[in-house]
């Protein structure tokens, strides 16, 4: 039960190597499928994590083995975590980096296309924000968690007129 196969190294070293291989692949497939899991997306994370733990674990079945894994693979974790926070560089290489997705009404379709997002998505993320066509929003951006924030046009106030001076309170 405790007594390991493998040597502690060797578990250490498959665990970084299985999730910096995860990171990348999860970049891959970038903002919108990890922003929003449909059923399809979350079996094929299912599928991904059974499919990588061979890698991890070869011939380990013991406790020990299992603890030490679990203990490097949040090391790693805590320490990308940390880089992110510590430098800028490496926060945008590991989050990414916010998009704009719709401007002053018109949706910029290089970047629908580029991250997958369709026409319907977008509407739908309109509905969300109880607005009825693009030309109600003044900024869409696609933010690092694949959600998409919304600046309506109505929230700029409006400007004073020219004969108007600002009153002082």
């Amino acid at each position: 039960m405790w007594e390991m196969t493998n040597p502690w190294w060797e578990l250490i070293l498959r665990a970084v190597i299985v999730y910096f291989f995860v990171f990348v692949l999860l970049r891959v497939i970038g903002k919108k499928q990890i922003g929003e899991f449909a059923p399809f997306d979350f079996v094929l994370l299912l599928i991904i994590s059974e499919a990588v733990s061979n890698g991890l674990i070869s011939d380990e079945y013991s406790v020990t083995g299992a603890l030490i894994l679990a203990a490097t693979l949040v090391a790693v974790n805590s320490f990308v975590d940390y880089l992110s926070y510590k430098f800028k560089k490496v926060e945008e290489v590991v989050e990414g980096e916010p998009r704009v997705i719709i401007q002053n009404g018109q949706v910029i379709e290089k970047v629908r296309t580029s991250e997958g997002i369709t026409q319907s998505e977008l509407e739908a993320t309109l509905r969300e924000h109880g607005l009825k066509s693009f030309s109600d929003v003044l900024l869409g951006v696609l933010e690092t968690n694949g959600k998409i924030s919304i600046v309506p046009v109505s929230s700029i106030p409006p400007r004073p007129k020219a004969d108007e001076s600002p009153r002082p309170f």
